[in-house]
């Protein structure tokens, strides 16, 4: 279960949703990630002024263990909201033991804000390099009457600006792509 928060700036209308997020939980019995904009901190350092609202606060933490959470570790600066000359941490990410355990290679990237006041954050599992692959060509697309002729032509339009052996591999990967859509 995902649940994305944008949460009040009010601490009461915090606090509803954490219980509402809590019998969720409680309900489904499903593993849960959360994340999003919390607009609380847990710790007066992830605020650059040092401010900590001690209520908000308190009830974040309560929340957190209550759904027995566990924080991603964002990757990254760790402000994640910027106005003026302040700086907070409030959009993150938590989940669930059993999530992370069905899921542990995912992490939590923090991007630049570009237009909002807001980083965005990616929760992400690592690209995996499965090497080279070879070409394959399966005999049965020469029973097709029209595939040399097809195939002729996709090749011949396509790429023609790029010199040499790169000609050749911009090739590939265009015929790859325009079979797949004729598929």
């Amino acid at each position: 279960m995902i649940v994305g928060v944008y949460t009040a700036s009010l601490v009461k209308e915090r606090a509803d949703l954490w219980e509402e997020i809590l019998t969720l939980k409680f309900a489904f019995e499903l593993p849960l990630v959360v994340l999003s904009d919390f607009n609380e901190t847990l710790h007066a350092h992830e605020r650059s002024s040092g401010h900590l609202n001690l209520s908000g606060s308190t009830s974040f933490h309560r929340f957190i263990f209550d759904c027995e959470l566990v924080e991603f570790n964002v990757q990254g600066h760790g402000f994640t909201w910027f106005k003026g000359g302040s700086m907070s941490r409030i959009d993150r990410a938590f989940a669930s033991p059993d999530f992370q355990l069905q899921f542990s290679s995912l992490s939590l990237c923090r991007y630049p804000r570009g237009m909002s006041d807001h980083c965005q954050l990616l929760l992400q599992s690592p690209e995996i390099d499965w090497g080279w692959k070879s070409f394959h060509f399966i005999n049965c697309w020469l029973s097709y009457p029209s595939f040399l002729t097809d195939f002729e032509a996709l090749w011949s339009d396509c790429c023609k600006e790029f010199p040499g052996e790169f000609s050749l591999i911009k090739k590939l990967g265009i015929m790859g792509k325009k079979v797949e859509t004729v598929e």
